[in-house]
């Protein structure tokens, strides 16, 4: 069946920010994938390049490269992206404070800016108004479609000459060597696996030892109920928001933050909820998520889990203007202390994770890391 320079077994964001940057230097590269096309978390999701979220200064710069790549993929493969930037609401004075502190601890870096009410309401009059302390204004964040994105990622590799052999589970792993289900044998000098969450199903034992952890969430999309509706043109996040992500958390004022919402949101802690909204181009938007952890995750959707969402929503976006039309679960590995988990597993055989982060890391991580590899 001949032999290729790289084998990569996953065609989710992961696997395919690694093949377009392979075979932009000329590599011959073989893509599997189990289901006929990705299903998984790299379509389930916000679709936000979410560069503030980013902890350290490493994963900044990553996720600067990654945006830039992104806008470089979509003008390559005629999918939408529009660089949108984020807005973090405050509608208590404690949270208002840890976004401050924020921005100095940045050293007001990135032209974010901490705006008033009146000027969020100016420039944002869907935002509710009510309560509302001030937010974080960030440029640095931009917007894709992951559903569109990926397959449309797919089809320009193929175009470019990587082979995909969709409907083909991996069931071995060899140096040098790939054996399928149905005992199709794929030689590759070196082996990249990154299936997202299906990790877990073709290196089980590697997984373990890496403390690798599966989260399951819920997310939604939404419809404008009319055209007075006015598009919203940013990603959105509010209080919540500030105790989910690690870059607030050097930030002295975030315990207290912490500790008015266990009574604030008291059911949206117990489900691991904080929310995000991220606008597609046709106007609609994806809403969630929550978070349970554990490897015997239930397959169950709940709808009072998606109740919290929309009511947590609803402080800074009213859900009145709204109309569900999608609901969905989607899972993905994490780890309590790794960003991304990158690791070699054999002699020429690597496993690459990317967690919750994988629009906003990938193209700029697997830059990194096909340089490494090659």
């Amino acid at each position: 069946m001949g032999r290729w320079d790289f084998a990569i077994v996953g065609a989710g964001i992961a696997g395919l920010s690694l093949a377009w940057h392979l075979n932009k230097v000329g590599k011959r590269v073989l893509i599997l994938e189990k289901s006929a096309q990705a299903q998984g978390a790299s379509v389930r999701n916000f679709g936000m390049v979410w560069v503030v979220g980013q902890p350290t200064p490493e994963l900044q710069e990553i996720a600067f490269r990654s945006r830039e790549l992104w806008e470089l993929a979509a003008d390559e493969c005629n999918f939408w992206i529009r660089k949108c930037g984020s807005l973090t609401l405050a509608y208590e004075d404690v949270e208002q404070q840890v976004l401050q502190e924020f921005l100095e601890s940045t050293g007001h870096s990135n032209d974010r800016v901490l705006l008033p009410k009146e000027a969020i309401l100016s420039q944002f009059p869907f935002v509710r108004g009510e309560s509302l302390k001030g937010g974080l204004l960030s440029p640095t964040e931009a917007a894709v479609d992951p559903r569109e994105a990926v397959h449309a990622l797919a089809t320009c590799l193929m175009k470019a000459g990587v082979d995909f052999h969709f409907d083909t589970t991996v069931t071995n792993i060899e140096t040098g060597q790939l054996i399928s289900s149905n005992g199709e044998v794929f030689h590759a000098d070196k082996i990249i696996v990154c299936p997202g969450p299906d990790l877990y199903s073709v290196l089980p034992k590697e997984c373990d030892q890496a403390g690798l952890i599966q989260t399951r969430l819920q997310m939604l999309r939404l419809r404008p109920v009319d055209e007075s509706v006015k598009p919203l043109g940013i990603h959105i996040c509010a209080g919540l928001t500030l105790g989910h992500y690690a870059n607030f958390r050097d930030c002295p004022s975030l315990q207290h933050v912490q500790d008015l919402h266990r009574t604030k949101w008291v059911r949206q802690i117990e489900l691991g909820i904080h929310v995000l909204v991220a606008e597609h181009s046709d106007g609609t938007i994806s809403v969630g998520d929550s978070h349970h952890y554990g490897r015997s995750l239930t397959p169950y959707r709940d709808d009072q889990t998606d109740e919290a969402i929309l009511e947590a929503m609803d402080e800074f976006l009213p859900r009145e203007n709204y109309q569900v039309v999608q609901r969905w679960e989607g899972t993905y590995n994490t780890h309590p202390k790794l960003p991304y988990w990158w690791k070699s597993i054999g002699e020429s055989v690597w496993a690459l994770n990317l967690f919750g982060t994988g629009m906003t890391l990938s193209f700029g991580l697997t830059e990194r890391l096909a340089q490494e590899i090659m």
